[in-house]
């Protein structure tokens, strides 16, 4: 698949599903999606030598990542959710930074690689 479509099936996998923000404010959804989407674009621009499947594999992390943030900002009094959105959006860059730091030896990952992995907290 070109870049170009990669791109546009990867846009379409975040805005055309409503579960990702379902939860969240008009405010803290679009502050979910703009990051959404910048990162579905930079795995895209990133993947160049990927095969399809492993391409939607990242698509699919960053997508089960933003479902994460949606339910826990979600749980946020509607007041909260742009700076709960904000706090956990940190707190995932923050993993992923300190993630590739610590991979000694190694060329330096794509940030694709990087699992987004975030604790669904037992509130």
């Amino acid at each position: 698949m070109t870049r170009p479509k990669s791109r546009r099936r990867a846009v379409e996998r975040i805005l055309g599903n409503e579960s990702l923000t379902a939860d969240l404010t008009d405010d803290a959804a679009r502050l979910l999606l703009d990051w959404g989407l910048a990162r579905a674009v930079a795995v895209v621009q990133q993947a160049e030598g990927l095969s399809q499947e492993e391409l939607d594999a990242h698509i699919t992390a960053l997508r089960r990542a933003m479902r994460q943030v949606n339910k826990q900002a979600g749980e946020a009094t509607p007041e909260t959710q742009v700076k709960r959105v904000q706090d956990l959006l940190a707190e995932i860059e923050l993993e992923q930074d300190t993630e590739t730091e610590t991979e000694s030896g190694k060329s330096p990952r794509m940030e694709t690689d990087v699992e987004y992995n975030l604790e669904i907290e037992n509130s």
